[in-house]
């Protein structure tokens, strides 16, 4: 996937930026692949295309697109590039490119973007039939009360993303609806009674009927919540 030099200064949304069929900016998509690399840092099991800056001189340079903003050098992007040959340690060498001197830019392979990276462990069917009631009865444990899972109507557990979506969305929620156990809604929910209910969609967002929380995870693995976000989520939707 290649793209051309156009500067612009909406807003950014990685998945949206890195849409198949839409012209983007250079500028939009190293933005993008920042953005992705520090949630990456921040856990989640994402796989990154490589890429390839075309520069004005003529050269290539390839690598994982580590940063893009300002240095002390100025404005420009670093690159995770391959070793030097002969290296000993093989690890990677770190490549600092000016903003001025880029015209395009190749993204190659974006599919990668679809799957999550190795580092997660393979989940199944049956494990999450027995995770989810697991985390039920943590979540129960930290309430004090009897607090039920299930999953979506409609549910694929046959469909490799679903399942694995979900096994990262469990995990997401046993951690951040057990810690707000001792928050200001304990009380609250405690009297209605709580039932989560976990799903995937195109997107993620959470939402909260009678006693149900419903808790939906995007297909796409950039766009899993963390655990940050999920609890951010979670309490904007609680009363």
């Amino acid at each position: 996937m290649a793209f051309a030099e156009r500067r612009t200064d909406k807003p950014v949304d990685p998945l949206e930026s890195l849409g198949r069929g839409h012209v983007r900016s250079v500028w939009e998509v190293m933005e993008a692949m920042s953005i992705l690399m520090t949630r990456r840092n921040e856990g989640l099991p994402l796989n990154l295309p490589q890429v390839t800056l075309f520069l004005r001189s003529g050269r290539e340079v390839t690598g994982i697109l580590r940063e893009y903003g300002e240095f002390r050098q100025g404005r420009g992007v670093l690159l995770n590039t391959s070793g030097r040959p002969g290296s000993r340690t093989g690890s990677a060498d770190v490549t600092f490119v000016p903003d001025g001197v880029i015209e395009a830019l190749t993204l190659h392979d974006v599919t990668v973007l679809d799957t999550p990276a190795s580092s997660m462990p393979e989940s199944s069917a049956l494990h999450l039939r027995r995770h989810l009631p697991a985390m039920a009865d943590k979540v129960s444990t930290a309430w004090g009360m009897s607090v039920t899972a299930e999953f979506g109507p409609g549910t694929d557990l046959e469909q490799a993303s679903t399942v694995q979506a979900l096994a990262w969305l469990i995990e997401r929620t046993g951690e951040v609806v057990s810690g707000l156990a001792a928050s200001d809604i304990g009380p609250v929910l405690r009297e209605k009674g709580l039932k989560l209910r976990l799903s995937v969609s195109d997107t993620f967002q959470v939402r909260f009927k009678d006693d149900t929380l419903d808790l939906i995870t995007s297909r796409h693995p950039a766009a899993w919540p963390l655990g940050r976000e999920l609890k951010l989520a979670v309490g904007d939707a609680l009363p």
